[in-house]
């Protein structure tokens, strides 16, 4: 069995374009010429980070994509699957129900989530169609720390906190605050702040630390999901 699933795999293959990004402007920076090229280096940081923020929310998705995949192909049993699961995969539909007001927009609500949604909702046996990723991973984005934890949650997982900080030990809290931070910085630059910007130096920094945050993630929910649902890992 692989020490890591595919989808961590295809995560670090795709820091190469942001190592290549930031290469750029750390042979830049290295230059006489540097300050005049600051506006180029400052540039190429910020895109580095926007793009790194966005390669860490992609892995958990896609990692929560394969989770699914994986539950399906291997013929879970849905008795083994936690009550937040259901929600998360009908929550449009349920909020859509929640919120009307009058007899017939609720009726009607109800109609399309029985029409729609009510087969996958048995207590036994396996899913009868593939899970549908977009509407289980709907309202995930801006991976700080504490949304990832709830992003696992939809699974069930309640221990992903406890878990981590014991893998990681003393450097568990650095790399969540690590992690909020490359978030907050590409929150910044994405609101047009001009002074929300990365050395080549501190962008390294940050796509290595990217690189134990979803390394610890992939194998503690990876062996989560063993010990409770389905293998994730070949």
């Amino acid at each position: 069995m692989s020490r890591f699933t595919p989808v961590y795999g295809e995560f670090v293959d795709r820091l190469d374009e942001i190592i290549l990004l930031r290469s750029k402007a750390a042979a830049l920076a290295r230059t006489t010429l540097a300050v005049r090229h600051r506006a180029e280096i400052s540039a190429l940081c910020r895109g580095s980070v926007v793009l790194l923020s966005s390669h860490i929310e992609a892995y958990i998705k896609e990692l929560g994509e394969h989770t699914l995949d994986a539950i399906y192909n291997n013929e879970v049993c849905r008795s083994k699957i936690a009550l937040p699961f259901f929600y998360h995969l009908s929550r449009a539909r349920i909020e859509n129900v929640r919120n009307g007001s009058q007899p017939a927009v609720i009726a009607e609500h109800m109609k399309s989530f029985v029409e729609s949604d009510a087969a996958m909702w048995g207590t036994h046996g396996r899913f009868p169609a593939p899970i549908p990723a977009q509407e289980f991973n709907g309202g995930f984005s801006n991976p700080k720390f504490d949304k990832v934890k709830a992003y696992l949650g939809r699974f069930g997982y309640q221990s992903f906190r406890q878990d981590f900080m014991r893998k990681l030990g003393r450097a568990a809290q650095p790399t969540i605050t690590g992690l909020d931070q490359i978030v907050d910085t590409r929150n910044s630059i994405a609101h047009g702040d001009p002074a929300a910007t990365k050395t080549p130096a501190e962008v390294k920094e940050m796509i290595e630390l990217a690189k134990v945050f979803c390394r610890t993630v992939d194998g503690t929910f990876a062996e989560w999901c063993s010990a409770n649902i389905c293998s994730i890992r070949k």
